[in-house]
């Protein structure tokens, strides 16, 4: 998928929920944790090496915040670690 949309579906989420938009915020939450998994997957070895790490820490955040239904948690992960995420595995 292409970065910018990528970006873009972050930004909205955690606009929605940002704005107390809870259930389509957590609905656009799962979708991107299926974006997310799919990048993950297409990570190459190099990619891998230099950010599994930071990787596993965003992910064990975002699905934390995902399982305790942790408004704010989500919003704020997207917003860092997702995006910087997005940024560096697209810039290949």
């Amino acid at each position: 998928m292409d970065k910018d949309i990528v970006l873009e579906k972050i930004r909205q989420a955690a606009v929605l929920l940002y704005q107390n938009k809870e259930q389509d915020g957590i609905t656009a939450v799962s979708d991107l944790l299926q974006v997310f998994q799919k990048m993950i997957q297409n990570l190459t070895e190099e990619q891998m090496k230099n950010c599994g790490n930071f990787t596993l820490l965003m992910m064990r955040e975002i699905l934390e915040a995902y399982q305790c239904q942790d408004i704010m948690g989500m919003a704020d992960c997207l917003m860092e670690k997702a995006t910087l995420f997005v940024q560096y595995v697209s810039g290949k």
